[in-house]
C-alpha cells in the first residue's frame, strides 16, 4: 500500500513495530490526545511487558489523559517525571547544582558582532550593566552585602576592559563562596522544591532549574541515560512544542544508542507561542532522529473555519473536516459542520505606533473600539480574543495594574506575568483559587512545603481564617502578600528578596543623584520630550535624555507597584481574566478547548513585537511574521462554528486582506474617528 494512504495511527504503529522515534504533527482540533490514548492502548495490548511513560505540561492535561486512558500508565507532568528520575541522585546533583547558583563571567563581544564601534559600546555597556546588577542581587542573597551603583556609560567607555576585569574578579570571589557553601552542605538536603523559585540557603531548586539539572546530569553522567532506558521502553510527550529544547535533546540525543527507548512526540509547531519551548523539531527530523507523521483531521471547527485557518499555516499541513461519531456509531454530516468566517474592517490610514503622541493613539483606539462594537452587534454570544490592552483592563477590573506596567513597558503582558511570578503573587493566586474551588489537597500539600504544620482541627480552622482574610482583602497587593508570608501560607523566596533589594537599592541611589533630581523636576512639570528638555538643560545629549527618562519611568513603576494603588483584588481579577473567566480572552492564553463563536481582534495595540499586517501581505521579516501568524492561528482555530475578525486597515491593505476572507463587512468610520 502507498504509505501516503496510511492513516496517522497506522504510521505510528509502523514506527512502534520498527522501533523508530516519531512526531505526530496535527493542527488544532485534530484529535492528537485521542491518538495518544490509542497509542497507549495499542502498546499496552501488543507489548504488555513494555513500560510506558506519558509526559504532559500541566496537571490538568495529565488528568485529561488519565481520564481517557486510565491509570495503568505513568502519566505525569514534565516536572514530576524529571524529579522522579533524578531525586535519588543527590550526590550527583550536588556536583552540578553550583551551575544553577553561580554567575558567568563577563566576556566582551568583538566588533565583528556589531555594525560599528558606537553600537558595540552601547550594547556592551548594557550587557555589563545587566550582569553587574545580577551580581549585586546574587551577592545580597549570599552575603547580605550591598555594592555601589553601577558605573555610568561615559565612565565605563573610558576603560571597559578594566571595569570588566574588576567585575569578573568579584564574580569569581562570589562563586568561590557559593561553591564553598554547597560543598559544606549535606547532599541529602538538596531537593526540588516544587515551586518557581530556587532557594540558595536551603539549596533547593525550582521548576526551571529542575530542567537544567536534569540536562546537566544526563550530559555528565551517561549511566543516567541507561537508567532511563532500563526504566521505560516508551516515552510519549504531549504538546511537544512547549517542551524545553534541552529536554528534547536528552531524549533524542543523549540517551545511549545501543539500547532503544522509543520516543513519540505529539503536538503542533504552529501552536508554539511560548518562548521557552522548542517550537518545532525540524532539526531532529532532518538529522534522522524522528519520523514525521502529519494528521490532517479537524474534529473541532466548521468547514469555513478550517478553510480559513489552513491559509494561516506556513507549513505544508492542510487540515480537513473530520467527523465525530456519537454513542450510537452515527457519523456527523457535513451539514452539521457549517459556520461562517467574516471580516469586519474599516479604513484608517496613518496608523499610529508605540512612539506616537497620546492623543493620536486615543483617536485610533476610539475608531477600533467602535469597529469592535459594530462587529459584536451582528454577532451574538461571541467571546472576544485580543491582546491585553487598556480597555480590557478596565472591563476586567485590573486597570491600575495594567497602567502601571504599560507606562514603563511597551509589551506589558509578558512583563506583568514575569513580575507577578517573581513577587510570588501568581503563586498566592493559585493557592487562593484552589481554596475557593475546594481543592484542599492542593492547598494543604503546598502550604506544608512552606513549613505550615497541620496536625489538628485548630490548624485547619486557622488556615481557613487566613485564606478568607486574604481573598476578601481590600489591602494592597504587597500588604496582602506580607500577610501570606506572616501566616506561613507562602514562604518568602530568594527571588522575591532579590527583587525587593534591587528596587530599594535603585530608589535610594536616585535620591542621591542630583543630576537625576534636576531632570526629574523638569520632566514631571512638562518638559517630557528631548526637544523641550534641551531648552532648559542645553548640555543634555539625546542618549542621556533617554537614559534619565527610563529612570523616571522605572522609579514611578516601583513606587506604584508597591503602593496602595495596586490592590490585591486587581491581581485576582487579572488572573481570573487570564483563566478565561470573563467575556474577554487574551490571545496569550488561547490554547484550550473550542468555543462556539469567537471574535478575534487583529490589532497589536501598539506592541512592536507583533505585526498582524504582515500575515496578509509580503513581509521582509519572516521571524516577526511567523510569530504573529502563530498567535493568530491559535486564536482563530478555537472557533468551533463562527469566526469574526476585526481589523483597522490602511487603504493599500484592503486588496490583500480581502483575499483571505470570503465574506467581509466594510464599516464606515465617522469622520472625526479617521485620522487625516
Amino acid at each position: 500500500m502507498d504509505s501516503s494512504q496510511l492513516t496517522p495511527f497506522i504510521k505510528i504503529k509502523k514506527c512502534i513495530d520498527e522501533n523508530q522515534n516519531f512526531v505526530l504533527q496535527g493542527g488544532a482540533g485534530s484529535g492528537k490526545t485521542e491518538t495518544l490514548k490509542q497509542t497507549l492502548e495499542f502498546v499496552s495490548e501488543h507489548h504488555p511487558e513494555k513500560k510506558i511513560a506519558c509526559i504532559t505540561h500541566t496537571n490538568l492535561a495529565a488528568s485529561e489523559i488519565k481520564s481517557r486512558a486510565g491509570d495503568k500508565y505513568t502519566i505525569s507532568t514534565i516536572h514530576s517525571f524529571l524529579n522522579t528520575l533524578t531525586k535519588d541522585y543527590k550526590k550527583n546533583i550536588k556536583k552540578v547544582i553550583p551551575l544553577i547558583f553561580k554567575l558567568e563571567i563577563f566576556v566582551r563581544k568583538d566588533i565583528v558582532h556589531y555594525e560599528d564601534i558606537k553600537q558595540q559600546n552601547k550594547e556592551e555597556y548594557l550587557r555589563y550593566k545587566k550582569l553587574y546588577n545580577k551580581y549585586a542581587s546574587k551577592l545580597f542573597t549570599v552575603t547580605k552585602d550591598t555594592v555601589n551603583k553601577v558605573e555610568g556609560k561615559r565612565e565605563y567607555d573610558k576603560t571597559p576592559e578594566q571595569f570588566n576585569e574588576i567585575l569578573n574578579k568579584k564574580i569569581d570571589e562570589l562563586n568561590i563562596k557559593i561553591s564553598k557553601h554547597i560543598e559544606e552542605s549535606e547532599h541529602s538536603s538538596i531537593k526540588y522544591n516544587e515551586t518557581s523559585f530556587d532557594n540558595y540557603k536551603e539549596l533547593t531548586y525550582g521548576h526551571d532549574s529542575l530542567l537544567e539539572i536534569t540536562y546537566l546530569l544526563c550530559m555528565n553522567y551517561k549511566y543516567l541515560g541507561r537508567i532511563i532506558q532500563d526504566k521505560y521502553d516508551f516515552i510519549f510527550i504531549d504538546e511537544y512544542q512547549d517542551t524545553n529544547k534541552k529536554i528534547i535533546d536528552i531524549f533524542l540525543k543523549l540517551l545511549p544508542s545501543n539500547k532503544k527507548t522509543l520516543i513519540g512526540l505529539f503536538g503542533d509547531s504552529m501552536q508554539a507561542i511560548y518562548e521557552d519551548g522548542v517550537g518545532d523539531v525540524e532539526e531532529y527530523i532532518n538529522e534522522g532522529h524522528l519520523i514525521k507523521i502529519e494528521k490532517q483531521d479537524n474534529f473541532r471547527c466548521s468547514e469555513q473555519v478550517v478553510k480559513f485557518i489552513n491559509r494561516l499555516r506556513f507549513d505544508k499541513l492542510q487540515q480537513k473536516v473530520a467527523f465525530k461519531v456519537d454513542t450510537e456509531s452515527n457519523f456527523e454530516r457535513i451539514e452539521n459542520r457549517q459556520g461562517s468566517v467574516k471580516l469586519y474592517y474599516g479604513i484608517y490610514d496613518n496608523k499610529p505606533n508605540v512612539f506616537s503622541e497620546a492623543d493620536v493613539k486615543e483617536d485610533y483606539m476610539k475608531a477600533l473600539n467602535m469597529l469592535i462594537d459594530e462587529a459584536n452587534k451582528d454577532q451574538k454570544d461571541f467571546r472576544n480574543l485580543m491582546l491585553t490592552n487598556k480597555s480590557i483592563s478596565v472591563k476586567a477590573g485590573f486597570e491600575n495594574l495594567y497602567d502601571t506596567f504599560s507606562r514603563r513597558y511597551s509589551d506589558p503582558k509578558d512583563t506583568i506575568d514575569k513580575h507577578l511570578q517573581s513577587l510570588q503573587l501568581s503563586e498566592l493566586f493559585d493557592l487562593c483559587d484552589a481554596y475557593e474551588l475546594k481543592n484542599y489537597n492542593f492547598v494543604l500539600s503546598n502550604i506544608q512545603k512552606h513549613g505550615y504544620s497541620v496536625r489538628k482541627m485548630a490548624d485547619k480552622i486557622k488556615i481557613k481564617e487566613n485564606f478568607d482574610q486574604i481573598i476578601k482583602s481590600d489591602k494592597s497587593a504587597m500588604e496582602t502578600l506580607k500577610l501570606a508570608f506572616e501566616s506561613r501560607i507562602l514562604k518568602c523566596s530568594d527571588k522575591f528578596s532579590e527583587y525587593v533589594h534591587r528596587k530599594d537599592t535603585f530608589l535610594n541611589e536616585l535620591k542621591q543623584n542630583k543630576e537625576y533630581l534636576v531632570f526629574k523636576h523638569f520632566y514631571i512639570t512638562g518638559d517630557n520630550t528631548y526637544a523641550k528638555m534641551s531648552k532648559v538643560l542645553s548640555s543634555l545629549e539625546e542618549d542621556e535624555f533617554k537614559e534619565l527618562e527610563k529612570k523616571v519611568l522605572k522609579e514611578t513603576f516601583y513606587i506604584e507597584l508597591f503602593s496602595q494603588k495596586i490592590k490585591f483584588t486587581e491581581i485576582y481579577n487579572y488572573f481570573n481574566y487570564m483563566n478565561e473567566n470573563t467575556q474577554f480572552i487574551t490571545m496569550h492564553k488561547t490554547k484550550g478547548s473550542g468555543i462556539d463563536n469567537v471574535l478575534v481582534v487583529l490589532d497589536e495595540y501598539f506592541w512592536n513585537v507583533y505585526d498582524f499586517k504582515s500575515i496578509f501581505s509580503a513581509s521582509l521579516d519572516d521571524k516577526k511574521k511567523h510569530k504573529s501568524q502563530k498567535l493568530i492561528y491559535v486564536a482563530c482555530s478555537r472557533a468551533k462554528v463562527n469566526l469574526a475578525c476585526v481589523k483597522l486597515i490602511s487603504s493599500d491593505e484592503e486588496e490583500h486582506i480581502l483575499k483571505y476572507f470570503e465574506e467581509s463587512v466594510k464599516v464606515e468610520l465617522k469622520q472625526e474617528q479617521v485620522q487625516v
